[in-house]
């Protein structure tokens, strides 16, 4: 009977125990959202560590969006006023204070996806101002100031509330950079860039704009890259100039309307002596009747074509900035295979003696060499030779290749290349080898501009850009 109470006794109580059992608060167990990150017990909680990036701030909430510095996975956690904020030196800070491109150590709630404390990690870098700095290696390494840094895998790049990708960055820019020893984690973007265009510019085309003493000549529907700021832009082509302001916001475009800008035409007279004195000349494609009169000639760069039956037609481009000004042409006579010694003797001695002779142009090894004639009246009247007479195929410039760049994406966008318009993507065009600038402009989005380093290399290289936002 004892035994038999004693069983049941013993029933009772396991079965008690199981039910006090069930009543306990369950803490479980929970797996870390990356690698490397400790667990820590307190109260019913699991708090999580992070090392990470800040990749973004929440626009209307308050949050921030992190990337772990090794593996770059991304998570968003809330903050309230119980969340710890520090600066890299310990001290007190704000969740307003925190910004994009930080690299911090965290605590979090994982379950409530809600940040604990945050700290300005003290063991990493963060460099600001910086300027003059180069992208390599197809934008996987940096040089500044002389040392080279090396971008991580994962990184991170912010510009204002956006995240941009490093082709994005130009080289322009103002940055501040996040990493460790030679490591790049994060660059955040200070000061930008955006573009202006020419609107009402028919006149100006093959003038002259300059911003903040940056000189380019006026292409047709061109579109500059300019770092944000305001700006007092100078027009000119011809005599005639105009001083525009513009204000150039972050991945804005300006349009500067020249259309009210008067135009003053300045003038010169030329007075031309050609041998032979039968020789026909045409002056930007039009025939001028009378050689032996002055003619009269705009300011600027104009192109010059002299013919004659029996001597070689010459080609060249002169340019006209002066009241007055003498220039003399002495055309080269078509050699016959019997005369091909003496004339050769005789213009290797021509071209001793007169700078005006065309045969002497062409001993320059296809190179376009700036002569100013020996007759003139002014400096500001050049005469250039045309490229129909170099060696451009056989002997091209050094920074050119035979190679080609070719951009397949986004489809349907205008491109222009260091500001000129080149087609509509799909397109390709010759490489050149350095820095190229490549702008991306589509009607109701935003203009988009890449800075892509193109090194020596024969070989062709091809691209693929983003789509462009939208704008709101």
């Amino acid at each position: 009977m004892k035994k038999t109470n004693a069983f049941i006794n013993l029933i009772f109580a396991s079965v008690s125990l199981l039910f006090l059992l069930s009543c306990t608060p369950n803490t479980g167990v929970n797996v870390p959202v990356s690698t490397g990150e400790e667990e820590i017990e307190q109260a019913s909680k699991f708090v999580y560590s992070d090392t990470c990036i800040v990749v973004s701030v929440g626009k209307s909430d308050q949050s921030f969006t992190f990337q772990n510095l090794e593996t770059g996975l991304r998570y968003t956690l809330t903050y309230d006023n119980l969340t710890f904020f520090t600066d890299r030196y310990k001290g007190s800070i704000t969740g307003s204070q925190v910004s994009a491109g930080q690299i911090c150590d965290i605590t979090f709630y994982r379950e409530e996806k809600q940040l604990k404390s945050l700290e300005i990690s003290g063991d990493y870098f963060a460099y600001s101002n910086v300027e003059g700095f180069k992208f390599y290696n197809s934008a996987t390494r940096l040089e500044y100031l002389g040392d080279k840094y090396e971008l991580d895998e994962n990184l991170v790049v912010c510009s204002g509330k956006e995240n941009i990708d490093v082709l994005e960055i130009a080289d322009t820019d103002i940055l501040t950079i996040h990493g460790i020893d030679h490591v790049i984690y994060s660059i955040n973007v200070d000061k930008g860039h955006g573009f202006v265009s020419l609107d009402n510019d028919s006149y100006f085309i093959d003038g002259f704009i300059e911003i903040e003493k940056d000189i380019r000549k006026i292409t047709e529907g061109m579109v500059l890259t300019v770092p944000e700021g305001r700006y007092n832009i100078l027009i000119s082509k011809d005599g005639t100039s105009a001083v525009k302001e513009v204000t150039v916001g972050r991945n804005q475009e300006a349009h500067v309307d020249l259309g009210d800008i008067e135009i003053k035409k300045n003038y010169g007279t030329v007075n031309f002596s050609i041998t032979p004195t039968d020789a026909a000349l045409y002056i930007d494609g039009e025939k001028i009747n009378d050689v032996n009169k002055p003619v009269k000639m705009e300011y600027g760069i104009h192109e010059l074509i002299v013919r004659a039956d029996g001597y070689e037609t010459l080609s060249k481009y002169i340019s006209v900035g002066s009241p007055s000004a003498d220039v003399s042409f002495k055309l080269t006579k078509l050699e016959d295979d019997s005369d091909k010694d003496k004339d050769s003797k005789e213009n290797s001695n021509d071209n001793n003696t007169n700078t005006n002779n065309n045969t002497n142009t062409n001993t320059n090894s296809g190179n376009n060499t700036n002569t100013t004639d020996t007759n003139n009246n002014s400096n500001s009247t050049t005469v250039t030779d045309n490229t129909e007479n170099g060696t451009t195929d056989s002997n091209p410039p050094e920074n050119t290749t035979e190679a080609k760049v070719y951009i397949d994406a986004p489809q349907g966008a205008e491109l222009y290349l260091d500001g000129n318009y080149m087609g509509v993507v799909p397109v390709s065009f010759t490489k050149k080898i350095g820095t190229i600038v490549i702008t991306l402009k589509k009607d109701g989005c935003q203009t988009r501009s890449y800075t892509i380093n193109l090194e020596e290399a024969a070989t062709d290289s091809r691209y693929s850009f983003s789509e462009l936002l939208k704008l709101e």
